[in-house]
């Protein structure tokens, strides 16, 4: 049956003058190439725009790293806090997430040096409350709240990356702030 459709338009292609035939197939072409580059202009669009973002992704990136290594407490959790909602972005890719843990590497050492680990229980350095603890609890590690944004980056990146975080860094990251 597909040979007899097939004879049928050689026979009437054959039967036209090849103008006619080349005037006939011309806007089909002309279709053709709009397509294509309707489908090339869409794809340069979308690579653009992603440019775009990534862009102003790693632009917040730099202001929050300006900030995270700032002399200031406040400025300092601020950045940190920063970094970790831009490191949760799906424009983070798994080498901006290992950048990005790096930028925690300090403080998460100094923290270390002061006793965190597994065995020490985390109160944030602004509450006044004294726990009441037994002898023979766990020591308790005062810490700020960059060094608890810290630990969230670390956790958010290591999530990232696909790597285990230390027990300590994932009880650090759950500390929470008390304001008064």
């Amino acid at each position: 049956m597909s040979g007899l459709v097939a004879a049928g338009l050689v026979s009437a292609v054959s039967d036209e003058p090849w103008y006619v035939v080349v005037a006939t197939l011309g806007p089909l072409v002309a279709a053709i190439g709009a397509i294509g580059a309707l489908i090339v202009g869409i794809l340069t669009v979308r690579q653009r725009t992603a440019a775009d973002s990534r862009s102003q992704w790693w632009a917040r990136v730099q202001w929050a790293v300006d900030l995270a290594f700032s002399a200031d407490e406040s400025r300092r959790a601020i950045g940190l806090d920063a970094l970790v909602l831009l490191a949760s972005s799906p424009l983070a890719g798994p080498d901006d997430d290992a950048f990005l843990a790096g930028l925690s590497l300090d403080v998460l050492d100094a923290a270390e040096e002061r006793g965190a680990g597994d065995d020490a229980d985390f109160v944030p350095v602004d509450d006044d409350r004294t726990p009441v603890r037994p002898s023979s609890a766990r020591p308790v590690v005062r810490v700020s709240r960059s060094e608890v944004a810290a630990a969230r980056l670390r956790v958010v990146t290591d999530r990232g990356r696909g790597r285990p975080t230390p027990s300590w860094i994932a009880r650090l990251a759950q500390t929470s702030d008390v304001r008064h």
